[in-house]
């Protein structure tokens, strides 16, 4: 069975055809394409609207247990409402809390993605303009001249134009 190989476009068996590796990667590509597109449901927001639900449906269960609780004269028909209401309230708003932390995860790393983004462009800037500053002193030393006397290692020091004056200043009565 070595030479049976499954065909990308038809799915049909054909004895010692295949089709060249340029076709199947395009093929590849266009698959991965249609995974790659966003859900029509935002993980952020169903996190949000459940954990509300959740919350909310919680709190209105405590009390409807704590309602069925309190106006009961028996202890054996208090319990049923504790245990309902209760431990089933309390676990419906903690598993909305944690949907609603979440959420807020999601949207922490949603802001790092831009940020990091931000950063990187920031950095292609940079090292766009040490490249230029490179190039630049090297044209400079290559001319010859580096715009800067020879005694002196520091291009970046502002030379005065005019040497500077000695002497009285001019609001000594000079």
């Amino acid at each position: 069975m070595t030479g049976w190989t499954m065909t990308a476009r038809t799915g049909a068996a054909a004895h010692g055809r295949q089709a060249p590796v340029g076709a199947r990667l395009a093929s590849l590509g266009r698959a991965l394409d249609a995974l790659r597109r966003r859900p029509s449901v935002e993980v952020k927001r169903a996190l949000l609207v459940a954990g509300a639900t959740g919350m909310g449906l919680g709190l209105v269960i405590i009390v409807l247990g704590w309602y069925g609780a309190a106006h009961s004269t028996y202890l054996f028909q208090e319990i049923p409402y504790l245990i309902s209401g209760g431990l089933l309230g309390v676990a419906l708003v903690a598993g909305g809390g944690f949907l609603f932390f979440a959420a807020w995860l999601v949207r922490m790393m949603e802001d790092n993605g831009r940020y990091a983004a931000r950063v990187e462009q920031t950095l292609a800037r940079v090292d766009r303009a040490l490249d230029a500053i490179t190039a630049d002193a090297a044209r400079a030393a290559s001319a010859g001249t580096n715009g800067h006397d020879a005694d002196d290692d520091r291009p970046w020091r502002a030379r005065p134009s005019r040497p500077a004056e000695t002497g009285a200043h001019p609001g000594d009565g000079a």
